[in-house]
Formats: C-alpha cells, structure tokens, sequence
C-alpha cells in the first residue's frame, strides 16, 4: 500500500502546526529492564520511517519501519547489554557497523571489530519540520595505540524514503592509524520472503565458501525457510555501490547505496535467523582482509544511503 506523504514546497506546514514533533521528532530514552537494560536509545519519525537509534552502540540503527512494514532484521539476541561473545550477543538491527579495527574474524580481535559497542557522544540534534539531523563522534582509541574518530552525522528528510549516513573518520593519532570498516544492513521479514529477489550490477561476484559455491545458481533468490539450513556468503564487486531487496508481492524495495563498491551478500535461511546481509565494505573478508592506511590529522568520509519505497504490487 503506497503511503506516500512526501512535502513539496508548496506543502510546507507553516502555520498549520504548533509543534514540529507533528511532522518530525527524535526523542531520547533509556532502557530500564530485560536484556537490554541501559542502553540509551533515540526513537526517530519523518512520517513515513519510524526508526529507532542506539548512543550506546556506534548510533547504528536497531529498528526500522517503512509505513508499518518492518524492514530490519532483529535477531533472537535482541538488544543486549553488556555484550557477550558474538553469537550470543549480535543483535543484527537494520545497521550493525563492523571495524575499525577488524571485519569478520581476525585473531585478537572481537568478531567483526569492537567499533559497534563504542557509545556514540551526541554532538547535535535537531527535530523540525525539515527533517531530522543527528551528529555523533564515536572513538576508537588505545593507551599506547590507535586514535581514531568517526563523526556519524545521520540525516533524513521530512516524508522521505530513505536515511543517509555520512562517516568522517580522522586519525588523530602521531603516526600512520589503520582502519577497515563494513556496514552490515540487515534486511528481515516481510520484506525477505519467498519470492523476493536480490539485484545488484555486479562485475564480479563469487562464493566465500565451497556451501555458497554449491548454491550459486540461486545466490540472488529468496527461497522459504528451512530448519537448520547454513548460511551463504559472498562477495560482489558492483560496478555503481548499489544493492536491493525487492519483493513484488508486498509491494516493497530495500535499497543501499554506498560510496564503497565491494558488498559482501549474506543469506541465511535458516528458521528463526532469515535474513538477507547487504554489506558495503572497504575490504574483502577472511585471508583477503587489506587494511586502508591514514596518515596522522588525514581523513576519509564513507557515505551510506538506506532507501525503502513502495513499487507496483504482483503476486
């Protein structure tokens, strides 16, 4: 069903309304109980996304709702506070940022890196009739080591389809800092469902493991659920830093857009954990991780747009 509400200038609600939280708000919460207890979170609303944001956990995005349709992928884990080993833990969420210092598995380091149970610093927010802006430093640092930064300044416009991250990250350190960094967006139910169809412009994909080269020819499917099913994984070279879910039978597509070419594409079907990863990346994984170098006061911006709209429904 198409909600659309988008604003055009002729549209603005001057005078119509008292207080801009009718178009547009942001508020600010702590978890008081459960699994979760402690964690601060912001609730976002552009009047067509309802999102909801983590300070405790890099600003990344937990939940997301497209006109009532959820979006996202939340794990069994769900939000959990302190974190405990990866698998018990992970609570996936629309966003889960992996690095500075590690993606995937990497020897001394937390499964894909530390960077996403960094709190986020607020630095600004602001809720009007515009849209919503939401700036936040979050910091890897080390005693004797490492100094890096992201700025986070996540944005979105009133009646809008999409959000936009733009990650600053500077090295503040004396001398040369290292980074990878691997945005992993988690599309879930009802979007992914059987029938759904993953498409990218792809130059070059392969499998990451000998079960992902077995499942090849149906890599780009959305197949049923299936009990105890391994996951797939693999590794795209796009040609335009794009990829999408679309599903005709609901009437919806998920898209990410990425300065970052390379996608690692995870696919679980498995019951229970039925997901769909689309995972812009500066590195391959595994014995192909390369690391990107900052000289000391250099920096780099990665840019990362999350985009659900509604398209013609077939069954």
């Amino acid at each position: 069903m198409d909600c659309k509400v988008e604003m055009s200038m002729d549209m603005e609600p001057i005078g119509k309304i008292g207080n801009a939280e009718q178009v547009c708000s942001a508020t600010r919460v702590q978890v008081t109980d459960g699994r979760g207890i402690g964690a601060r979170l912001i609730y976002v609303a552009n009047g067509r996304l309802n999102f909801v944001l983590s300070e405790s956990n890099a600003l990344d995005i937990l939940r997301l709702w497209h006109c009532g349709t959820n979006v996202g992928f939340v794990s069994k884990n769900g939000l959990y506070t302190p974190p405990a080993d990866f698998l018990h833990s992970f609570p996936a969420g629309m966003l889960y940022t992996c690095g500075l210092d590690a993606i995937g598995g990497v020897e001394g380091h937390p499964i894909h890196g530390r960077i996403h149970s960094v709190p986020a610093e607020i630095r600004e927010l602001r809720a009007d009739e515009k849209g919503v802006r939401i700036v936040a430093e979050v910091r890897d640092t080390a005693l004797f080591g490492e100094n890096l930064a992201i700025t986070r300044t996540l944005e979105t416009v009133a009646g809008s389809d999409d959000i936009r991250i733009d990650d600053l990250i500077e090295n503040h350190a004396f001398r040369d800092g290292k980074y990878c960094l691997l945005y992993h967006v988690n599309v879930g139910y009802p979007i992914v469902d059987a029938g759904a169809k993953i498409a990218g412009n792809f130059v070059e994909s392969r499998p990451r493991t000998p079960w992902a080269g077995h499942e090849m020819a149906t890599m780009l499917e959305v197949e049923p659920p299936a009990d105890n099913m391994e996951e797939t994984c693999y590794f795209h070279m796009t040609a335009d830093g794009k990829m999408s879910v679309e599903n005709r039978a609901l009437g919806k597509r998920f898209t990410v857009e990425s300065d970052l070419a390379r996608f690692v594409q995870w696919k679980s079907r498995a019951s229970g954990d039925y997901v769909i990863g689309l995972e812009p990346c500066t590195s391959w994984l595994d014995g192909e991780l390369r690391y990107e170098t900052l000289k000391p006061g250099a920096s780099v911006t990665h840019r990362l747009v999350l985009k659900t709209e509604d398209i013609p429904q077939h069954p």
